[in-house]
This record gives structure tokens, C-alpha cells and sequence, in this order.
């Protein structure tokens, strides 16, 4: 935007040497960005000064200042040379002249009838005032006029328009005249599907859907905030004018302005959210430079003003001592309120606080807050005032927490070492998931403004947004490890939940939620899970998690971790019918782990038949009297052990639970320990039947062992295998 330095002075006595580029960037420091400043002492271009009508040399030597649009786009009241005006004089401290306008007496004839003015949705239109003008004689318009528009971008045209379009570069308020004789009262409503209508530059142009129009007897006559139409210009027959002076909605003139591609000097004016106030006062204002030069204009009609939700500005309370911590340097109460009190801003005392009531030129779109009031008082002390300062902080030391610990070490033994990735999940169910899981969680804590429909309830296990996790990730990846340490939540005791059927507090056997390490009211949960592309993998996936489990509970925790066999829980349908078990962490129930369920897997996707999954939950919450326990570790052995392998057939239907129970009765003074290797079924392996692998180690304390200690062990070994019916492969 352009201004002219010499039309700000109409407005503000600035000082007689000030120089241009040093108030540029003051303003710019200040206000807003100052693109460029430029001198200009010979006549613009474009001129259409009648003959003999002298151009004074002091509006021909002038300085012209152009700001960057983007950087007042919240600054209605910036986008006219009054309102720079304003803000100058209190940056410099000068007096700043009223706004020069008609009384009120004089804007209309009040014994004529108004003009009916119908505004079908004050949302789009707060405000819309006219009048009717006769007498305008067709001519040019004065010399001085004519510069200060040409300077500032706007082509010289006639009287009505230059008066138009000056008054909208000296106030930021656009206007319109129609022809009086065709345009005789108002209707400002939406665009019919499909309108078609020409504008002012002869372009006949689709109305876009909700774009809104000036109507006459529910004619379109203009583009609302755009352009006026062919139909209804002052042309040389027309012997008076409506002119109007609106108010309309930003955002809606925004959008069809983009949508038809025509943005024009009011529809970027417009888009700025308008002071309403300014209608009437543009109108005054033209009555008055108009009169200027026609004195014998006459009226046929009274001031129409249609306002029919008159804005209401609210006071915002600020707190003077919060205002200086923000700002960061020691501003004085009364010293914000000579600065507000300067910009047009209503200062009254609340106590100890301020009740600030912003102007209506800045109350559309630009202040709010209290932070937006700290704001006006921050640029105006200066920023470059303000001594950069780290803010001083009182701070204690707080004792490691066992819990946090946990965790810590938890992602560190996993992730870091275990390959796992960390996932972070809603705390809340998604209804959609559990509907497709076929799981009911049972009573649960509801939120009262979920984020989303369908996810009211929270959650209280990790698994089933696990297993989402899992499902999205399988579309990427053949193979993945996820791990997630999150909080659950149950509902307390005598909780109203609307699952019906269940009682409060309550879980289904089989559940964590019944094991003796639970949280009473909340708890942090370890869950994770190794997912790989295979219908074979199963015992694979089972595998990593029980020896991730185990490590971690080892390296963590310093306690042993076993995995006790267990019955799917009714309320699991994810728990696999065999391999689902009890996480036993120094013999207490801490979890439960499991593979998905073909059946399960198949109700969400008939594709998951071809991945194996399995899962783990921990409570974290319940272990954590487990970190910083530390247990005697076993001697270093004096003489090597060794290691003996035996893989054995047994019937597939027979659970590893109940076999590693029957081998541990067996005894022998050189067994030190025996472990689970892995398990196989498929071919050479015969139908219905499983391979199994387990391994010795055996040693002495005061010797190394012969091959005769190791054939005498490995048969010994063998002959209670036998004894079981477990019979070794060839």
C-alpha cells in the first residue's frame, strides 16, 4: 500500500524536518514493514486537472511510503492514511486532528423517505447505509486530489469516483454509487445456483456458491465488496446517485473474490474485517470534500442505515504485573495507560489491574486478549528497550522415582538393545477397533467432550491399540517389533458406566486387571509385540518375546521372569487358545502374554491368516519396588562347562508347560542347567506330532569333564526322555 506523506500531514503535525526514511523505520520497528520510501518532486502521470487549475508546488514535492500488505492484514484500520495517521501521532507524540466529516445534520434531507435497505444475514452484513445525492455535475476533480490518488496507485477518473476512491484511501472504507433512477432500495442476500452476472468491466462471470449480492427488488445490481455492476453505472443521464458505504463478512468477500479470480482495491480492504462505524462516517466524509466543490448538492433521501446487530465491544482485564514479566523490562501502570490512552484505547482502574476497552477499529479481528493489550504496550516501549534476560527460576532437586526409573531402563534395555520401536497411543478406546476386535472392555471411565466420536471410553489395557498399531504397520513392513509404555485406567468402585450388564469395578477372569499386581485406580503398562509376515512364524514370534521378556526382566528388574501356562481370557478374544500364558516376574502374576488368534486375526482380515503375532502386557506399576534390589550373582565357573542339545518328538497337542515340568525331575550331579532351545512342526516331522529342543549344560566344580562325563550324561539324559515317551529325532 501506498501512502503520501504529505496527505498524513492533513491528519498529524509532524515535524517540519523529519525525515521520511528515519520515520520509516520507526514505523517498521513499531508497526508495520516498511517496503520502501520514495521522493518525488514532478507531476504524476494520468492527470486530468482543468484548465488554468494550478498544482501547488508543495503537494508536488512529496515522499511516498509504501508498506507491506501482508504485514497489516490484522490492521483494517492501517489500510487508509487516517489510520496511519492515528498511529503515528502516538508514536510520535503529536496531537492527531479530527477526522474532517459533514455533521449529521447535514447527511440527508430527514424529511425525505429513506431508502428500504433488507439484509437477509447480518452474519454476512452487519452494517449497510446510503443515500440519495442530486445534483453531482459531471467534471474533474481538484488537482491536489487527483496527485494524491495518482501517487498512491488510483487512476484519476471524475468527481464521483475520485471521491470515492479517496475517501477509501483516506479512511479505508470503500464505496459505491449506483444510478439513483435504477437502484431505488436494497437487498443484500446470497447468490442464486448458477447466477450469472456482468460486472462494471463488462466481464459476464458465473457466480460462485455463496457469494454475496447487492440486490435490487431481488435483482443482483453489484458483487458485495467487489465490483458494482454494468446494469446500474453512472453514466452522463444520471441525475442522482445512491451511494452506498457497507460492512460485510471477510471471510465470505475472501472467498469469492479467489474463487471468480477478481480482487480489486475494496475486496482487499473488505477481507480485513471492516470497522461497521465506518460506513456512516465514510458517507459524512464524502458529503463534505463533495461539497467542496458542488455546493448546490441536494438530497432525495434521508441517511438509511441498516445495523441490525450493532456490535458490542467487551472491556479485557490486564494485569499490570503480569504485562511486565511478559514484556520482559519494568513498565509502570500509568505508563500503559498513556500509550493505550494514545491509541484511541479506554483505560479504566480495576483494583490492582486495568479494564481495557479496545477502539471499534480494532475490536473486529486485532484485539482480544490480554496478551494482544501487552502487545500495543510492548511495541510502543520499543523493543529494541527491551535488554534480553534468561528469566530466573527457582529450582529444587526431586529424588529419582523408582516408577520413572523403571520405565527409563524399560526403553533402554528394549529399544536399544531389543530392536523394539516405541509407539504412543490414545489413552482412549476407539469404539470402531474394539466393535471389529469383538472386545469389550467392560465398565470404563467416560470423557465428557471426547476428542472424536467414538472415543469417550478410557483405555484400561495397551494391547487393543497395539494390535491397531499392528494391523496399519503390516501393510509396510514383513517384519516389526513395537513396544508401548503408557497409562491405563479403571474406574473406582460404585463408577455409573453405560456398558450394560457389567457391574462397576468389575473385570472378567482371566483379565490383568484381576492379577496381583494391579492399580486400583491407574497404572503404567508395558506392552509389546513382535509381528512377522508367515503363517510358520509362530514359534518364532513366541520365541523373540519370551527371551525379550526374559532379558529385560534380568537386566531391569534383576529377577526372574517365567511364563505359567493360562486359559484365554473370555474378555481376550485375541489370546490364542495354546499359546497364552501368565508373565510371572519373581513369582509374582505381573501380565499376561500370548499369540493373536488365527480366529481373531481372520475377523479383521482375512490377509492377517498370513502373519504371526505375538503379544505381551506388563504392569509396570507394580514392579517397580523390584528397581535397585540386587541379588548375589553365581562364581564365575573355575572349569569349562559344556553344552549338549537333545531335540525330541512329542505329541503336538502336549503343552511345553507340562513338558518342562516333567524334565525338571530329572537329576544328575553334572546338570548346572536345562532351557528351552525352539520348536518345529512340518516335515520330516511326522502329522500331529512337534519337535522340541532343549538344552544341557553340564560341568564340574573341580574338574574339566571327559567325553566319557559327557556319553554318560547324554545317555542318562536319553533314557529319561524315553521314559516320558519323548522319543529323539534320528
Amino acid at each position: 500500500m501506498l501512502l503520501s506523506l504529505n496527505w498524513l500531514r492533513e491528519f498529524v503535525d509532524l515535524p517540519a524536518d523529519l525525515d521520511a526514511r528515519v520515520l520509516a523505520e520507526r514505523f517498521t520497528v513499531t508497526t508495520a514493514e516498511v517496503e520502501g520510501v520514495t521522493h518525488v518532486t514532478r507531476p504524476p502521470d494520468g492527470l486530468r486537472p482543468a484548465p488554468g487549475d494550478p498544482l501547488p508546488p508543495a503537494e508536488l514535492d512529496d515522499w511516498i511510503i509504501e508498506i507491506d500488505n501482508k504485514s497489516i492484514t490484522h490492521r483494517p484500520d492501517l489500510w487508509g492514511h487516517y489510520g496511519v495517521a492515528r498511529e503515528l501521532a502516538a508514536l510520535l507524540g503529536r496531537p492527531l486532528r479530527p477526522y474532517p466529516v459533514a455533521p449529521p445534520e447535514e447527511l440527508g434531507d430527514p424529511a425525505s423517505p429513506a431508502i428500504p435497505i433488507e439484509i437477509d444475514d447480518p452474519r454476512l452484513c452487519p452494517r449497510y447505509s446510503g443515500v440519495v445525492i442530486r445534483g453531482m455535475r459531471p467534471g474533474p476533480s481538484p488537482a491536489v486530489m487527483q496527485v494524491r490518488l495518482a501517487r498512491c496507485g488510483m487512476r484519476p477518473i471524475d468527481l464521483l469516483v475520485d471521491l470515492t476512491n479517496y475517501v477509501m484511501l483516506e479512511l479505508g472504507q470503500p464505496m459505491h454509487a449506483f444510478d439513483a433512477a435504477k437502484v431505488g432500495r436494497i437487498e443484500v442476500a446470497t447468490a442464486a445456483p448458477g447466477e450469472r452476472f456482468r460486472t462494471l468491466d463488462g466481464v459476464e462471470r458465473v457466480m460462485p456458491p455463496g457469494t454475496l449480492m447487492i440486490q435490487c427488488g431481488r435483482r443482483s445490481v453489484a458483487v458485495a465488496g467487489i465490483m458494482g455492476g454494468a446494469e446500474t453505472e453512472v453514466g452522463p443521464s444520471t441525475t442522482a446517485v445512491l451511494l452506498e458505504s457497507a460492512c460485510f463478512d471477510a471471510a465470505t468477500i475472501r472467498r469469492a473474490a479467489s474463487a471468480m479470480g477478481l480482487r480489486t482495491e475494496a475486496s482487499a480492504r473488505f477481507e480485513k474485517s471492516l470497522d461497521p462505524e465506518n460506513t456512516v462516517r465514510g458517507l459524512a466524509r464524502f458529503v463534505s470534500l463533495a461539497r467542496r466543490q458542488q455546493p448546490g448538492l441536494t438530497f432525495g433521501s434521508r441517511l438509511s442505515d441498516g445495523y441490525p446487530r450493532p456490535a458490542a465491544v467487551r472491556p479485557i482485564e490486564v494485569d499490570p504485573a503480569a504485562a511486565e514479566r511478559l514484556i520482559g523490562a519494568p513498565v509502570a501502570a500509568t505508563e500503559m495507560a498513556r500509550i493505550l490512552t494514545a491509541l484511541e484505547f479506554a483505560v479504566a482502574p480495576r483494583g490492582e489491574r486495568l479494564l481495557v476497552t479496545p477502539p471499534s477499529f480494532r475490536a473486529t479481528r486485532d484485539i482480544t486478549l490480554a496478551a494482544d493489550v501487552v502487545e500495543e504496550v510492548s511495541r510502543f516501549v520499543g523493543y529494541g528497550n527491551i535488554r534480553p534476560a534468561l528469566p530466573r527460576v527457582t529450582t529444587r532437586y526431586l529424588g529419582d522415582a523408582p516408577e520413572l526409573r523403571l520405565e527409563r531402563r524399560t526403553l533402554e534395555c528394549l529399544c536399544v538393545a531389543g530392536r523394539f520401536v516405541e509407539v504412543h497411543g490414545y489413552l482412549w478406546y476407539d469404539d470402531d477397533w474394539l466393535v471389529a476386535l469383538g472386545h469389550d472392555p467392560g465398565p470404563c471411565l467416560r470423557l465428557r467432550n471426547p476428542a472424536a466420536a467414538g472415543c469417550g471410553r478410557l483405555r484400561r489395557s495397551l494391547v487393543p491399540g497395539l494390535l491397531r498399531a499392528v494391523e496399519r504397520n503390516r501393510h509396510h513392513f514383513q517384519e516389526f517389533h513395537l513396544l508401548e509404555i503408557g497409562t491405563v485406567v479403571r474406574p473406582p468402585a460404585g463408577a455409573p458406566d453405560a456398558a450394560p450388564g457389567a457391574a462397576a469395578g468389575t473385570a472378567a477372569a482371566g483379565s490383568l486387571a484381576e492379577t496381583d499386581v494391579v492399580d486400583r485406580a491407574q497404572g503404567r503398562r508395558l506392552a509389546l509385540t513382535d509381528a512377522r509376515s508367515g503363517p510358520r512364524e509362530a514359534d518364532a514370534v513366541w520365541a523373540k518375546l519370551k527371551s525379550a521378556l526374559e532379558g529385560w526382566a534380568r537386566q531391569v528388574l534383576e529377577a526372574p521372569l517365567s511364563l505359567a501356562e493360562a486359559e484365554p481370557g473370555p474378555d481376550a478374544p485375541w489370546e490364542d487358545p495354546v499359546r497364552t500364558a501368565d508373565v510371572l516376574v519373581d513369582g509374582r502374576r505381573a501380565g499376561r502374554a500370548t499369540c493373536w488368534s488365527l480366529a481373531n486375526r481372520q475377523r479383521i482380515d482375512e490377509r492377517l491368516r498370513a502373519w504371526s503375532v505375538a503379544l505381551a502386557e506388563v504392569n509396570l506399576s507394580g514392579l517397580a519396588d523390584l528397581v535397585g534390589r540386587h541379588e548375589r550373582l553365581a562364581p564365575v565357573p573355575a572349569h569349562p562347562r559344556v553344552r549338549l542339545d537333545f531335540s525330541f518328538i512329542a505329541d503336538a497337542r502336549r503343552r511345553y508347560a507340562q513338558i518342562a515340568e516333567d524334565l525338571s525331575a530329572f537329576e544328575h550331579p553334572l546338570l548346572c542347567g536345562l532351557t528351552y532351545v525352539g520348536a518345529f512342526e512340518g516335515k520330516p516331522v511326522p502329522p500331529g506330532k512337534r519337535s522340541l529342543t532343549v538344552r544341557a549344560e553340564i560341568g564340574a566344580a573341580d574338574r574339566t569333564l571327559a567325553d566319557a562325563d559327557v556319553q554318560q550324561f547324554r545317555a542318562a539324559f536319553t533314557t529319561f526322555l524315553e521314559k516320558l515317551n519323548l522319543s529323539l529325532r534320528a
